[in-house]
């Protein structure tokens, strides 16, 4: 359902993901000069031979020269994809509220106005947040995954196989987690609504709470509203730890 979203910003999206394709190509050339600086250098020098000066140099600028490349694509592909997010939420935001514009009353008078403005607000917030941090720390690090299998299988086959061993067991993990995830984070977004619901009931109306000389009440229901909100992060925080 994001695709037309991502459709219309193609020229970022395609600078984002070759960003990341080589932002993490840049952070898999250590271990191509690690390997022969222990063998060339290290190992040498600690059997007390006088190791070769210019691999020195060129082994250790070689670390730094790499280390700042893997910075600065880094930088530059955070920046490209957290625009990019950004634009695509702010466009989701013009859909949903154009969506509202087009709804029936019989609608509206189903709906809480807390849970409708969660939908425009935090809503589309989370989605970028989840298309500017998770999404490109996942493309991130299955990237590295698969460069760092190669790297190991092209060293070491048997190394490389009980490496990977525990990764069945995390996907098996990851799956069964990801059902009570879903439901906390659901949790989550309902409580988050019914708090904004007090809000919205309160504030407007905050002549009427006033001359009836209900603010301590109001107060009490929006404790309340508070109360849930932490209880459901507590729950999903706890999963996610």
């Amino acid at each position: 359902r994001l695709l037309p979203f991502a459709r219309r910003r193609g020229g970022m999206l395609g600078a984002g993901l070759a960003l990341t394709i080589a932002a993490t190509a840049a952070t898999l050339i250590p271990p191509y000069l690690t390997m022969p600086l222990v063998d060339d250098v290290l190992t040498p020098y600690a059997k007390g031979e006088k190791p070769d000066q210019r691999l020195v140099v060129w082994y250790l600028s070689g670390l730094l020269v790499s280390a700042l490349l893997a910075w600065l694509l880094g930088w530059a592909k955070t920046w490209i994809v957290a625009r990019l997010s950004s634009r695509i939420a702010a466009d989701l935001r013009n859909a949903m509220y154009s969506h509202l514009q087009k709804l029936s009353l019989e609608f509206f008078g189903g709906k809480r106005t807390g849970d409708l403005i969660s939908r425009v607000g935090s809503d589309t917030d989370k989605i970028c947040t989840f298309l500017s941090i998770y999404l490109l720390e996942f493309a991130s690090d299955l990237l590295m995954i698969i460069g760092t299998s190669i790297i190991l299988f092209s060293t070491d086959v048997k190394l490389a196989l009980v490496t990977l061993v525990p990764f069945p067991i995390i996907a098996w993990l990851i799956q069964k987690v990801r059902k009570q995830m879903r439901h906390g984070f659901n949790q989550e977004n309902r409580t988050w609504s019914n708090m904004i619901s007090v809000l919205s009931d309160t504030i407007p109306g905050i002549r009427v709470v006033k001359a009836f000389a209900q603010e301590q009440r109001e107060v009490q229901r929006f404790r309340s509203a508070n109360d849930h909100v932490l209880e459901s992060n507590d729950r999903v925080n706890r999963v996610w730890a």
